[in-house]
């Protein structure tokens, strides 16, 4: 499988590929709202991972998604682990004590859960991202009857994200032609990122100038009613599962409130 050009979708036959952009929008939401308001602690984030990776599995997106999943983890961890093992307001049982300083268990578990519930979530959304093309993203937007506007305003970040990628590929490697190191130690690269930062900043103005433009010319902003070429399919039963799992999150949603608003009370 390869990547679109211009996107992150990840060509595929799987059946997560053919699911319709809002069924797999609507998940991701449940996926949120669950790990955050459904009783059980850690364990609802650790069931939706798992059918996540499964997922992820299935449709042959696995290293995909540990790939992204681990870069933007790990950097959270390193900070989240020792400042809250050490500082978290909550500590009472001390694992390690080292000159007076005392990792705490309480503060572990809590720096586990979190990263817990944003693996959930982030697992989910990547796959979203790998199995959903934005054009049907926003062709499904607007056949939900949702603004064009609105509907491009959802689905451009897909779009903009990868290509501000390559550009930045690009402007390194025009960097280093010209004899800028970006190699070495971490006060290295952190230099190398002032040559780096103002063309990206220019290059992404101007490109979003160019697709206003392009957009204003094929007639994005007119009354008349559009057509579209890509047809993404529906059908009754997806409908019906996207209104059950947004029941779901409102259900959720109360459970977590309405005790609070008990005891304030």
């Amino acid at each position: 499988m390869q990547t679109a050009d211009l996107s992150l979708f990840i060509k595929g036959e799987s059946c997560l590929h053919s699911v319709h952009p809002l069924s797999k929008l609507t998940y991701v939401l449940l996926t949120g709202v669950a790990v955050y308001c459904a009783p059980g602690g850690y364990l609802p984030a650790a069931i939706l991972l798992g059918i996540n990776l499964l997922l992820a599995a299935v449709s042959g997106i696995l290293l995909q998604v540990w790939k992204f999943s681990w870069r933007t983890l790990l950097p959270l961890a390193l900070f989240m682990i020792p400042i809250h093992g050490f500082l978290n307001p909550d500590n009472h049982t001390v694992l390690i004590s080292f000159h007076g300083a005392g990792l705490y268990l309480e503060g572990l578990v809590f720096a586990g859960r979190v990263l817990l519930q944003l693996a959930a979530v982030l697992s989910i959304s990547l796959i979203f991202v790998f199995t959903t093309h934005p054009a049907d993203l926003i062709t499904s937007l607007t056949q939900a009857g949702l603004s064009a506007s609105f509907a491009y305003i959802l689905g451009s970040p897909l779009l903009l994200l990868p290509a501000m990628r390559e550009r930045a590929k690009t402007i390194q490697d025009a960097q280093r032609a010209r004899g800028l190191g970006s190699d070495g130690g971490v006060i290295k690269r952190i230099r190398s990122m002032a040559p780096l930062i103002s063309p990206l900043i220019l290059g992404a103005f101007a490109e979003i100038e160019q697709r206003a433009i392009a957009l204003e010319l094929r007639g994005f902003n007119s009354a008349r009613s559009k057509t579209s070429l890509r047809v993404v399919p529906d059908s009754a039963t997806q409908r019906a599962v996207r209104k059950l799992m947004l029941l779901v999150c409102i259900l959720l949603f109360i459970y977590k409130i309405v005790p609070y608003q008990y005891v304030s009370y």
